[in-house]
């Protein structure tokens, strides 16, 4: 069966696509995000610093720049603020880089 990208399971930490599975309980593609998903703190304080910084239309490298995080963090973090809280979103159909914008979901 395929899939399309967007239906596809993603890593609970850093949102890829998620193609091997490293943990029985999440859904977690590697043993560095099985390690940094369980400082659930440290993943509330980043997303909540992410969001207040997020303007329509801002470039994903202009939040990391704004940021003092890891940028695998960051970009982490966005990822999982449009896949998984859908509290953003971007408008290009495909996986989120640097150069992507982001928009905040009216409510």
């Amino acid at each position: 069966r395929n899939l399309s990208k967007s239906r596809m399971q993603r890593c609970d930490y850093c949102g890829r696509i998620l193609y091997k599975n490293v943990s029985e309980k999440y859904f977690l593609c590697s043993s560095k995000c099985r390690t940094k998903y369980k400082n659930k703190k440290y993943l509330s304080k980043l997303e909540q610093s992410v969001t207040s910084v997020v303007k329509n239309g801002i470039l994903v490298k202009d939040i990391v720049n704004k940021l003092d995080y890891d940028k695998f963090d960051t970009v982490s973090a966005i990822r999982r603020l449009i896949y998984q809280k859908g509290s953003l979103y971007i408008k290009a159909n495909s996986e989120i880089n640097l150069n992507v914008q982001v928009f905040i979901v009216r409510k």
